[in-house]
């Protein structure tokens, strides 16, 4: 291989040379660069295709097109573009004639800068081309790019491209709430793993029809409840859509909250509790990026919204015990128990947590009830039955069946959904989601029969190493066995026990998240899990809450990791490194 020359310009070699020898690879300044003879024309472009590595001189020229043999991806020479959209652009190198010497620039023709790369990365997701998205969105870290830019660019996409929340818009809105605790690599392979989402759905779905607000902005938000409440029950998605749409012109943000919440919870547990989630989702992302994204964003709400079915509609709200009646017959009590003067000063005691974890439907609804008529702050009494969601999943028996997991995932999820919910606006029609994610929690019950034991319960996270690298490291190889759960359990609980730095573990358990093929639950469980230990702060149940989200990640670790493998790929190609090997003879 030839040596860069003292200067700006490399010899490649005579012109005779090159032509005889076809092509030839000399060392640019930070990449290998192909040098092409095409008759009398003259190419060079980087030595590794950009789309899985192979190295170029060992393809085809014909007609000015080179073909690259391991995947049969086909490059202009002259400019670099490929032919085929799922390879990416191939950098040219330019190269010149002199005294019957061949020359080529150390550097390729074209440095891009971040909008190259953030156009670049909407190509690759409107084609659904992984690795095109994978090394973009290293390119954009690597230059610097914010998280709000990012997601600018990503969430405009979807909300142009999609007709409803999507799972792939729940993985990014985790992941941006993650963000401030992760490394770079977690943060890249985080918005790799959601971004590929929203890219698989918006390839097979048909772009969102805009509907605009009404037009006489006169509407209070009683009047706006009332007609969101009837399109909820009617199921008029045009109706709900332009309604909201006026309120977002008209009310402050807590009484957005109030009305999107409020459609949100007038089926009971709707959409399995995903529905609520959604809202809060979509609340999360607007908080992040603005208040300008609030239409585009809130729209796709309303197919959720207006086509749910709600617990009310099931068998198990209904029989052996009628959950139904009651509830709603305590939402018509509830305005006058939130009148009262909220007790800074309350706390929940156990027996107030057993009640919301005891085989008494009833009785927790009337713990609950009782709670908010002594003073206590509806945001509190959220976090005690967030809590409580927490410890089914901690202490969920492992003699049930894996996919009896997707119960307390859910409830955990909704249970952290009203709390936030109910933080932006504690009224009657948002705090009526305690009282549903409390009946979740009860019909989650026979999961915890015969009850897991905690960590500190069973003392055999003690003889676990006392360092915090190591502790995380041991995480990671756990993870990467079937079913470790009870040892993942109890090395997040000796970490947490030791006070060791939260957002590290936050770090790990993330990457340990979106490297696996794993839908959006587990991420979800995580980032719920975070929100609650925030929202607790230091104290035996943010042990209690990462040692239910660690046990259920376990649970359905390991997978086969071909995302993982994508955006490892796209590293090495992003950082040049020499993607293939020949073969010696033995």
């Amino acid at each position: 291989m030839a040596q860069p020359t003292e200067g700006t310009a490399i010899r490649v070699a005579s012109k005779t040379e090159l032509q005889e020898k076809r092509v030839l690879v000399v060392r640019g300044r930070h990449r290998r660069i192909a040098v092409f003879a095409d008759g009398d024309a003259v190419y060079a472009v980087e030595n590794n295709c950009p789309h899985m590595g192979f190295p170029l001189n060992r393809g085809t020229v014909r007609d000015g097109m080179l073909t690259c043999h391991w995947h049969q991806a086909r490059f202009d020479l002259s400019s670099g573009c490929t032919f085929d959209l799922w390879a990416d652009d191939v950098p040219r190198y330019t190269c010149w004639e002199e005294n019957g010497d061949i020359f080529v620039s150390p550097e390729p023709d074209y440095v891009p800068d971040e909008s190259h790369h953030r156009a670049r990365l909407l190509r690759g997701i409107e084609q659904n081309v992984g690795l095109v998205q994978a090394k973009s969105i290293l390119a954009l870290l690597e230059r610097g790019a914010s998280l709000s830019s990012l997601l600018q660019a990503v969430v405009d996409f979807a909300t142009t491209n999609l007709t409803q929340v999507s799972e792939g818009m729940i993985r990014l809105a985790c992941v941006a709430r993650l963000y401030p605790n992760l490394s770079r690599d977690t943060a890249y392979q985080g918005l790799y793993y959601a971004i590929r989402k929203i890219a698989e759905e918006t390839s097979t779905s048909t772009p969102r029809r805009q509907r605009d607000p009404l037009s006489d902005n006169g509407h209070d938000l009683q009047t706006l409840k009332t007609w969101l409440r009837q399109w909820v029950q009617t199921r008029h998605r045009d109706g709900a859509e332009r309604t909201v749409l006026t309120a977002l012109g008209l009310l402050p943000p807590n009484e957005i909250a109030d009305l999107v919440f409020m459609g949100a919870t007038e089926r009971l547990y709707a959409n399995g509790g995903h529905q609520l989630e959604d809202c809060n989702k979509v609340f999360e992302l607007i908080e992040l990026l603005g208040a300008e994204r609030a239409p585009a964003l809130v729209a796709l709400l309303m197919p959720g919204m207006t086509g749910a079915r709600g617990q009310e509609e099931s068998t198990n709200w209904h029989h052996p015990i009628e959950l139904v009646e009651p509830l709603r017959a305590l939402e018509k009590r509830l305005p006058n128990v939130l009148a009262k003067n909220a007790d800074a000063e309350w706390r929940a005691d156990d027996a107030f947590t057993q009640a919301i974890l005891g085989d008494d439907p009833l009785a927790s609804m009337q713990a609950l009830e009782q709670a908010l008529d002594d003073g206590a702050p509806p945001h509190l009494v959220a976090r005690q039955v967030s809590y409580a969601a927490a410890l089914r999943l901690a202490r969920f028996a492992t003699s049930n069946e894996v996919t009896d997991w997707f119960n307390p995932q859910h409830t955990f999820i909704y249970t952290n959904g009203v709390f936030q919910a109910v933080t932006r606006s504690p009224t009657p029609d948002v705090v009526r989601g305690i009282f549903h994610g409390a009946m979740s929690v009860y019909m989650d019950r026979y999961l915890n029969v015969p009850a897991a034991r905690l960590p500190s319960e069973r003392n055999t996270r003690d003889e676990l190493d006392a360092n915090d690298t190591e502790l995380r490291a041991a995480l990671l190889r756990e993870l990467d066995q079937r079913a470790n759960i009870e040892r993942a359990a109890d090395i997040v609980s000796r970490y947490v026990a030791l006070g060791f730095a939260l957002p590290e573990l936050i770090d790990t358990l993330t990457f340990a998240t979106v490297r696996e093929d794993l839908d959006f639950h587990s991420l979800q469980v995580l980032e719920a899990g975070v929100n609650q230990c925030n929202a607790w702060g230091e104290g035996p149940e943010r042990e209690t809450i990462l040692v239910g989200v660690a046990r259920n990640l376990a649970a359905h670790c390991p997978t086969r990791r071909a995302g993982q493998q994508t955006a490892d790929i796209a590293q090495r190609l992003h950082r040049g490194d020499k993607m293939f090997e020949e073969e010696t003879a033995p």
